[in-house]
């Protein structure tokens, strides 16, 4: 089972930056007219997390959860530690809220990659640690020095000129905070560097953009880097026809018969860095075969099982609308309803797309009119997605 849980660590003093962070924390710092944390939320929340625990010390009062919450049921939280308690600490401390097992990402780098793929892999070794390195230049960050001995997943981490980092996103099993009392504990120090590597860690590079912001020099360079790191190509997919078979308003688990290799499909593009967005008609709610609550029930449901296999859908957007419906408020002509581009519309206004290198797949001609309305190349949908979506991210 997936995690839907991760713990931000906000509570440093961003020393490194001088005055920069005299009056305002690291995380808190403004960027593209946000604050730093955001971004990191709007990543995490689109592959699935919606328990969010901000762990913060250093002027902790200027942290407030609806500053930067503008993501529909999902549940921040901000812990204030009295005092200093370090990274490992900080986790300890928040341990009462903790599930079973979470993620812990630094709220001070960004650091763009598939976090399912880290906790399939984790769960499939059967290890209570997952860790995802990357590779940088700065030697201002802690080198994870226990790679430098070791061979993992195929990298060599003895090269001297080749330097293997924590990229502070990790994913923990609660029980391996057993036995650790509350002080001032460092994550890689007192937890990661301390543990059995062979029994319980999995560790694995991710090639992913990642950027810390401890220096000025790499502040400097955050505005750029993020605009050009959060715009994404996109691959729009219609749901009944394409994702699942089109059984007839397809709206409970028992009717879902999924496509041949669409969950290999979905893993592959959130691999190849490419945001997945459903666009799907759903004049069931409008002809009153089922109503809008359990349409969300069934949603949330579908997500899930994409979540479960290492892979994520960013956003499912819908139509409830039909010209002929019984449902009085539903029943109406509207954009958001295919071929009407709508919802591609929409889209285009709540995530940074790439249009250029974007394409839907859809199993009817109103698919791909919605699609070249919108300037995007769209195709039907081929026997095999898979080999379909390979050619076209290529």
């Amino acid at each position: 089972m997936h995690t839907d849980q991760c713990l931000i660590l906000a509570g440093g003093f961003g020393s490194r930056l001088g005055n920069i962070t005299k009056k305002t924390p690291k995380p808190l710092l403004t960027v593209n007219k946000r604050p730093f944390i955001f971004f990191l939320i709007k990543n995490l929340y689109r592959q699935g997390i919606r328990d969010f625990i901000i762990l913060s010390y250093y002027k902790n009062h200027l942290f407030n959860s609806k500053s930067f919450n503008n993501f529909r049921d999902a549940k921040i939280r901000v812990l204030k530690e009295k005092k200093k308690l370090g990274t490992l600490g900080s986790i300890i401390n928040a341990k009462k809220f903790l599930k079973q097992s979470f993620f812990v990402a630094n709220g001070d780098s960004y650091f763009d990659f598939n976090i399912r793929d880290l906790e399939l892999n984790t769960l499939n070794k059967g290890k209570k640690i997952g860790v995802a390195i990357t590779k940088i230049k700065s030697p201002l960050l802690k080198v994870s020095y226990f790679f430098k001995k070791k061979k993992l997943n195929k990298i060599d981490y003895t090269k001297k000129k080749t330097k293997y980092v924590c990229g502070g996103t990790y994913y923990i099993k609660k029980k391996i905070l057993n036995n650790y009392p509350k002080k001032n504990f460092d994550i890689d120090a007192e937890l990661i560097l301390k543990v059995n590597h062979k029994k319980i860690i999995f560790a694995k590079h991710y090639k992913n953009n990642f950027l810390d912001i401890g220096t000025p020099k790499d502040l400097k360079n955050l505005s750029k880097f993020l605009k050009k790191n959060i715009t994404k190509p996109c691959a729009f997919l219609d749901r009944d026809g394409v994702i699942n078979k089109d059984l007839g308003y397809v709206h409970t688990k028992e009717q879902t018969k999924w496509s041949k290799n669409i969950f290999k499909t979905i893993k592959y593009l959130n691999d190849n860095n490419y945001r997945v967005l459903i666009l799907t008609n759903q004049a069931g709610i409008a002809k009153g075969y089922y109503s809008l609550k359990e349409y969300n029930k069934y949603t949330d449901w579908f997500h899930d099982q994409f979540l479960n296999k290492g892979s994520f859908i960013d956003q499912t957007y819908f139509s409830p609308f039909h010209p002929n419906g019984k449902i009085k408020k539903y029943k109406k002509r509207s954009n958001l309803r295919k071929p009407g581009n709508g919802m591609i519309i929409k889209a285009f206004k709540d995530w940074e797309i790439q249009k250029r290198k974007s394409f839907l797949i859809g199993d009817k001609q109103t698919d791909i009119i919605a699609g070249r309305k919108s300037g995007i190349k769209s195709y039907l949908v081929e026997n095999d997605i898979f080999f379909q979506v390979k050619k076209l991210t290529k």
